[in-house]
């Protein structure tokens, strides 16, 4: 009881804990916006790309078992269930409904093309009483 009083929050919640989440690239060209991520190891259907309003989010999960058996008889048998998420805001002037993605050689890149007509904010200003 005492050491749960005197532990740092950040070990009570586990604050500390490091979360892998891949590194996401983004360039930007006149035509579109591009995204690769690092994610050797999976397959394309591992993968989930969704877009909700103006949210991007990719997500993947991916589970695998490793067994080692000697004469009938398990050894050594692990599962490995590994998932990561990651939502982005889209800017104004793309097509989300255009968005392409392609998963080849342990990178995921994905392509929001640019809308070619330019849609201007419109500014109101508002009184404060």
């Amino acid at each position: 009881m005492e050491k749960f009083f005197n532990a740092p929050l950040d070990e009570f919640f586990n604050l500390g804990k490091v979360i892998n989440v891949p590194a996401v690239n983004v360039s930007e060209t006149e035509k579109e916006f591009k995204l690769c991520i690092a994610a050797p190891g999976l397959d394309k259907g591992d993968f989930k790309v969704e877009v909700v309003e103006d949210m991007l989010t990719i997500s993947a999960e991916k589970e695998r078992e490793e067994k080692e058996e000697k004469e009938g008889r398990f050894n050594r048998r692990e599962y490995n269930y590994s998932s990561w998420s990651r939502s982005f805001t889209l800017p104004e002037g793309c097509m989300p409904d255009k968005i392409d993605a392609k998963y080849e050689h342990g990178e995921l890149k994905i392509l929001i093309p640019k809308s070619e007509v330019k849609v201007s904010r419109k500014i109101k200003n508002i009184s404060v009483n």
